[in-house]
């Protein structure tokens, strides 16, 4: 288990009355960072961040089996009312709802007045309803001294992914942040969160806390991608243009800029770079690809690593051979949420050749070893 300490508690308030909306602003909560410890772990995981953040540190073993004896619904690891009631009972004095929204934008929108307004992060359930991970902060313009426009969300994914405290783009946060598909369940084909408020407090009413609220337009993180795109220049332009990561972007070069297939249709392919100094990676940056356009989508600072793919091509080769295939085998780096990897950061290695046949080669990470594929697997269990 892999735990870092990122942030700090940062609450803005302005005092001055305002008639224009002024420059950005970040409410990012200080939640320390917990991977998951198996890879049906993320609800725990995330479980584990938010009650350590407001209360004490709790085992995801015992938060696991907490989850599971209160689950509803059977083909669950962690369903919505499984963690709601593990987060009420290990929070003093908090009240956790599951919440079923009508839209992606509703429910940011809930989620972004949960942490500026009471200082809350929550859980977002992505992937189709297989994945949880923690909103822990919002970039936002305020206006009035409250939220006018959301730009981005910084998230804890509990799927290690080398960088803990992602910022994504709003754009492309509503793009991961998709409805719940199992037919059998009462969260189908809602997008699912769960939250929570201060029982000493009212009840969060939050069709009129939200209703003045807007995102960024995608127009204001994309461009138009031809032959002549300087994918890694137009990475650095955002950044900067958002204040992400200045002092880790302080005197680096781009490193390399890979692109990764997406093997599921509901997900565009991506690019993938690196910035780097002394060859050593320090910030990486993720750039969606829909039709012609470019989108800024996330970015984050990395930590102790040498290579932003993990296996690197060459440890992919190497496993890849030493388990005995010889035939001329060409590669790719592909990704879709699957038992392997749910986070895009991690993508996978194909190999093919010219007979059809696919094998992979990805890290996992909770053997702590590289490890050769006959196909990329949905998980067993949803949550």
């Amino acid at each position: 288990m892999k735990r870092l300490k990122t942030g700090t508690f940062v609450v803005l308030v302005l005092m001055s009355l305002m008639t224009m909306p002024v420059v950005a602003t970040d409410t990012n909560l200080g939640v320390t960072y917990y991977s998951q410890e198996t890879d049906y772990y993320c609800g725990p995981a995330v479980a584990q961040m938010w009650t350590d953040f407001h209360s004490s540190f709790i085992g995801q073993d015992t938060l696991y089996n907490f989850i599971q004896n209160h689950n509803i619904e059977s083909g669950w690891y962690t369903d919505p009312q499984g963690l709601e009631d593990c987060v009420e009972n290990y929070i003093p004095n908090i009240v956790a709802d599951d919440h079923k929204w009508s839209s992606a934008d509703s429910a940011i929108m809930g989620q972004a007045i949960d942490i500026v307004n009471r200082g809350i992060p929550s859980a977002s359930l992505i992937s189709e309803g297989y994945h949880w991970t923690l909103m822990k902060g919002v970039s936002y313009t305020p206006y009035g001294g409250q939220i006018y426009q959301i730009n981005g969300v910084w998230i804890h994914d509990p799927w290690y992914t080398m960088a803990p405290n992602i910022y994504y783009s709003v754009n492309l946060w509503k793009n991961e942040f998709t409805q719940v598909d199992f037919l059998s369940s009462t969260w189908d084909n809602y997008w699912v969160t769960v939250q929570g408020y201060w029982g000493s407090r009212n009840k969060p009413d939050y069709e009129k806390e939200t209703e003045n609220i807007r995102f960024t337009d995608e127009s204001e993180v994309s461009t138009l991608l031809t032959k002549d795109t300087d994918i890694a220049c137009f990475a650095r332009d955002q950044m900067n243009k958002q204040g992400l990561f200045q002092e880790e972007l302080k005197g680096t070069t781009p490193g390399k800029t890979l692109l990764v297939y997406s093997l599921d249709e509901k997900y565009p392919d991506y690019y993938l770079i690196s910035f780097e100094k002394n060859g050593i990676p320090v910030v990486i940056s993720m750039i969606s690809i829909k039709d012609d356009t470019a989108m800024f989508g996330a970015c984050a600072a990395l930590e102790n690593v040498t290579s932003i793919i993990m296996p690197s091509l060459e440890e992919a080769k190497k496993v890849f051979y030493d388990e005995g295939y010889e035939d001329q085998w060409s590669f790719r780096l592909v990704w879709k949420p699957c038992e392997q990897t749910m986070s895009k950061f991690m993508p996978i290695w194909e190999f093919s050749n010219d007979i059809n046949e696919t094998k992979y080669v990805g890290y996992n990470q909770f053997r702590q070893q590289v490890m050769v594929y006959d196909e990329l697997t949905a998980k067993k269990g949803m949550g």
